[in-house]
């Protein structure tokens, strides 16, 4: 072989392998969105009353407040923090608390709307499991009894709703 077509080779092969690699970059990347948009959802549910009792508590001019950011503008800037500093900041500012909540609590209401009428229990069970772990604070136990379910199926629910209000919290991006 002469040199030009061993370079042309090496060039193209050199062009696949990094085009691959971006693309397996991308991808993992976008996965770990979704996961930290997911770990986000559970974290916001978590600490939900907390938050909601910190608003209710405030001395903020919270009408006043809310015209400067929007909700994507607030969910976005989510991603910036690791889950402490992500809490401690959601905690000291009260505009963008009562925000998220307002937000939270309407992509709440869409949820139960949407299992209430997707005609499958599932969907419906799902919505109490959260509601009762999340916003209610109820064991495990008395959950799985009263639902007539193992944990296991605890569980799948937590998870498989979690991602659907993700998907409703964080829009398209909420969306693996």
């Amino acid at each position: 072989m002469d040199k030009e077509l061993i370079i042309k080779l090496a060039a193209e092969a050199a062009v696949s392998a990094a085009m691959n690699y971006l693309a397996q970059q991308s991808q993992k990347e976008k996965k770990s969105r979704h996961d930290k948009r997911l770990r986000n959802t559970k974290l916001l549910l978590k600490h939900y009353p907390l938050l909601k009792e910190h608003c209710k508590e405030s001395v903020f001019d919270l009408p006043k407040a809310i015209t400067t950011e929007r909700v994507v503008d607030v969910l976005d800037s989510l991603e910036r923090y690791s889950s402490d500093i992500y809490i401690e900041s959601i905690k000291k500012s009260v505009t963008r608390t009562y925000i998220i909540l307002a937000h939270i609590d309407q992509m709440l209401r869409l949820y139960k709307v949407y299992c209430e009428t997707s005609g499958k229990a599932e969907d419906e069970r799902r919505y109490r499991i959260l509601q009762a772990v999340y916003l209610d604070d109820e064991k495990i136990s008395s959950i799985c009894e009263r639902e007539g379910i193992d944990e296991s199926t605890y569980y799948r629910d937590i998870r498989e709703g979690c991602g659907k209000l993700s998907a409703l919290i964080f829009s398209i991006d909420g969306i693996s």
